[in-house]
């Protein structure tokens, strides 16, 4: 827990009571520090008869008044101190609120709550504390009452020591305030015992001092707290990476393994593609001298087709000469005929028969010549393209061997001829 609230102290004089009334109780319109204006501070009614809390500056003109002095009150006088207990920010609201209010009692006890000007809570600002106002009146032996700030908040005496040090030589009567409240009021809510020389050694001299004081601790605070949720967040956040490295490190290991295992295949399978290249351009090379061979069949089967064409052209041609022959023979048949009649007749008869023989073989030469010409014609025209395309049997062959076929044919029919010549 922290050390006592501070209880900081100023004097007011007549010049500075307005001004003191309004900061208290909110009546200003604008202020310097951090105020909420929602209207979270709460007044006490200092007096029974009151209704409502009475303004400050009222409050001190009523007490004044009041008073039974000897002689008149002078301006420069004070005639209020003021006190700001403050809850350090150790307390929750609740609680803090009931310190408040005991600490407000506890002044008012103190000094006499006749003398009790002024308090107000305020739970607007960044730490809730409280502002107590008292009237310094004293009343003497004889009676009469006066103002007398001094000696009833006299501060302590300081003096160097030897060793250029301050050092407290004499206590005065705001020292043991500062222990009487920590006693009494602090100590049940957990509060340290003040270090009255350490806290002025640092220079809690002041309202101002101690705000910058308590603010920087706040701040502080605040950043401690950020820190060590950054912290526990980093803790945990490097655990998680720890765990999250040992998952990647067991994954990068198998991964490996599956690397290897996969490399190995790929190696296999790479073999086995050189092997299926090699195959594929062995059997591209057959197919290229498969193409070959075919090329020369199919060369080949267009020659033997064109020969066969040819052949059977001559073919054709020769049964036609065969088929007019065996018409020459069925026309000379009769002629044999003839013949065979002349032979056995006597010699009346055979010139009448011979002149019937020479008829038709006149008539059978005619159709014979007409027969060799249209054979050649035909000869001529198939051995043509032979003879075009370098074939062995040329034009004159052609004719020797149709004039040769020629004669071979009139020498079949001169027989009657002969056999008349015979006969004469």
């Amino acid at each position: 827990m922290t050390v006592a609230p501070l209880i900081a102290m100023k004097s007011t004089k007549c010049d500075s009571l307005e001004a003191v009334g309004k900061e208290l109780d909110r009546r200003a319109h604008t202020y310097a520090n951090d105020v909420d204006q929602s209207g979270r501070h709460v007044g006490y009614l200092c007096r029974a008869g009151d209704e409502s809390p009475v303004p400050l500056e009222q409050a001190i003109e009523r007490r004044m008044g009041e008073l039974n002095t000897k002689r008149k009150i002078r301006d420069n006088q004070v005639r209020a101190m003021g006190f700001i207990v403050s809850s350090n920010d150790a307390l929750d609201e609740k609680d803090a609120r009931e310190f408040l209010d005991r600490s407000v009692q506890w002044f008012g006890a103190r000094y006499g709550y006749e003398n009790l000007l002024a308090a107000q809570i305020h739970l607007d600002e960044g730490t809730p504390h409280a502002h107590i106002w008292i009237a310094p009146v004293i009343r003497g032996e004889d009676g009469h009452d006066r103002l007398c700030a001094k000696e009833l908040f006299a501060p302590d005496k300081r003096r160097k020591n030897a060793d250029g040090k301050w050092e407290v030589t004499a206590q005065g009567t705001m020292s043991r305030l500062q222990e009487d409240f920590w006693e009494q009021v602090a100590k049940p809510y957990g509060y340290e015992r003040p270090m009255r020389h350490e806290l002025r050694a640092k220079g809690y001299r002041s309202l101002d001092a101690y705000k910058v004081q308590v603010g920087t601790k706040r701040a502080l605070k605040s950043e401690i707290e950020t820190l060590e949720v950054a912290r526990d967040k980093a803790k945990h956040g490097a655990i998680t990476a720890k765990r999250e490295l040992d998952g990647l490190e067991q994954l990068r290991v198998e991964s490996h393994a599956k690397l290897g295992a996969v490399t190995a295949k790929v190696d296999e399978k790479r073999a086995q593609a050189a092997e299926i290249d090699r195959r594929i351009a062995e059997k591209m090379a057959e197919i290229d001298r498969l193409n070959g061979e075919i090329g020369e069949k199919l060369e080949l089967r267009n020659e033997v087709g064109d020969e066969i064409q040819r052949e059977s052209a001559r073919l054709e041609s020769l049964r036609r000469g065969t088929r007019a022959v065996a018409r020459d023979v069925e026309e000379l048949r009769p002629v044999a005929a003839e013949i065979g009649r002349w032979e056995a007749a006597g010699r009346a008869e055979r010139g009448t028969i011979l002149d019937s023989i020479t008829a038709r073989c006149a008539g059978a030469a005619r159709a014979a010549r007409a027969a060799i010409e249209e054979l050649r014609d035909r000869i001529w025209a198939l051995m043509r393209p032979r003879k075009a395309q370098g074939g062995g049997y040329g034009l004159d062959e052609m004719v020797r061997d149709a004039t040769e076929a020629a004669k071979a044919w009139n020498r079949s029919h001169e027989a009657p001829a002969r056999s008349r010549g015979q006969v004469r």
